[in-house]
């Protein structure tokens, strides 16, 4: 009986050191921390609609200057940026043919008008030998009817009456004549002095020089651009809008 006790007590303390080294080892888990929440309470409200758009800021009044003559440029008085006054002089060309157009008028007016009192004393020299033709032939036409003279001597005196008369005439043709010219030459004039003054640009009215295009010795064309002059103290913004937006824009709107 004695080795089966002791076969007995051996495996039991056997079991007993497996089931020991078996059991598992557990770690308490920490308690997870508040989460903080707010409550609002729903409702129907109205939502913005923005829409964006870029845009440029431009004076409201502006002015693009350009000759209206082709003539190279002999002096530009502005820079852009500055600020200029109402009938500155800001870019003057080269005017020596305009100015020659002129003086030619101004001689063309100088002839006309020297030949008006030559006219007039032409005019003045017929009418007194009209009027002595006149009375001539009346005293000739009375010694006719007395019979004291010849048929050929009144004659005579009726054909110096006609002369006298066409001289007269003719001579004031030609004073009348000296009237229009001399209103075609003072028009030339004033056209060769319009020209001339195109020769001189100057500002339209007070304001900034925002582009300049032009230099001294450039050749100015007529319409191209020299400077662009805007006016201070009223803007206005320019932005581009889709199409697809253009129900929505309305007069007034922000």
């Amino acid at each position: 009986m004695k080795p089966t006790i002791l076969m007995t007590l051996t495996l039991a303390a056997l079991l007993s050191g497996c089931g020991a080294g078996s059991e598992p080892h557990t770690k308490a888990a920490s308690p997870a921390a508040p989460v903080a929440v707010q409550t609002v309470t729903t409702g129907a409200r109205e939502w913005p609609d923005v829409y964006e758009a870029t845009g440029t800021v431009r004076a409201r009044t502006a002015a693009v200057l350009s000759s209206k003559v082709m003539a190279y440029v002999r002096e530009v008085a502005v820079q852009v940026g500055d600020r200029v006054r109402e009938g500155q002089r800001l870019v003057t060309l080269d005017s020596q043919d305009l100015e020659a157009n002129v003086r030619r008028a101004e001689a063309a007016e100088t002839e006309v008008r020297s030949a008006i009192p030559e006219a007039d004393n032409a005019v003045a020299a017929a009418k007194a030998n009209l009027d002595l033709a006149q009375t001539t032939f009346k005293r000739m036409e009375e010694l006719a009817s007395k019979k004291s003279i010849s048929n050929q001597e009144f004659d005579e005196a009726s054909t110096r009456l006609k002369a006298a008369q066409a001289a007269y005439d003719m001579a004031r043709a030609r004073r009348s004549q000296i009237e229009p010219k001399l209103a075609q030459v003072e028009q030339e004039i004033r056209a060769a002095r319009i020209m001339r003054d195109y020769t001189r640009i100057s500002a339209p009215f007070a304001g900034v020089v925002t582009a300049k295009s032009v230099e001294p010795g450039n050749l100015a064309a007529p319409g191209a651009p020299l400077l662009t002059l805007e006016r201070e103290g009223a803007y206005r913004l320019e932005a581009s809008v889709d199409e697809s937006r253009l129900p929505s824009v309305r007069a007034g709107q922000s």
